[in-house]
């Protein structure tokens, strides 16, 4: 059985109005629109990103609206990418040097901090009302 926290809000009249007006649209209570409002609203909490990367991750909270939309369109560099897959492809065939799988091991972790970063600052994006562009609309660099 799951726990739950009773809470009591004061809303202004027109805006209770349309909640009450949008949940007999959507045929549901009153109560189940706003746990389903806050539950897509919320952005996710930065336990939930693993440890690691928590700290990268972090400085997102306090950007703007310009730097998070700069974070969303940032790609990872086409050169690093390269020595990657090299670095992969080679490791699939035989194995690495000691240098070649520390270098693999920092390039995945830039690759991962850089979709962590994506990720999130489209959320908070989203949360402010703003909509990130679609992966087609995004500049190809």
């Amino acid at each position: 059985m799951e726990m739950t926290q009773t809470l009591t809000i004061e809303l202004p009249k027109p805006l209770y109005k349309q909640l009450r007006r949008a949940a007999e649209l959507a045929h549901e209570s009153v109560v189940t629109l706003i746990q389903e409002s806050l539950s897509y609203s919320l952005p996710p909490l930065l336990e939930d990103i693993p440890l690691e990367y928590q700290a990268d991750v972090y400085p997102l909270l306090r950007m703007d609206i310009e730097n998070l939309q700069e974070e969303v369109q940032s790609v990872f560099p086409s050169e690093e990418w390269v020595v990657y897959e090299t670095l992969l492809n080679k490791k699939k065939q035989s194995s690495l040097t000691e240098s070649e799988q520390v270098e693999l091991d920092a390039l995945r972790y830039k690759a991962d901090v850089l979709m962590f970063r994506k990720g999130y600052a489209a959320i908070l994006l989203k949360r402010r009302g703003y909509h990130p562009s679609l992966p087609n609309e995004l500049p190809v660099i």
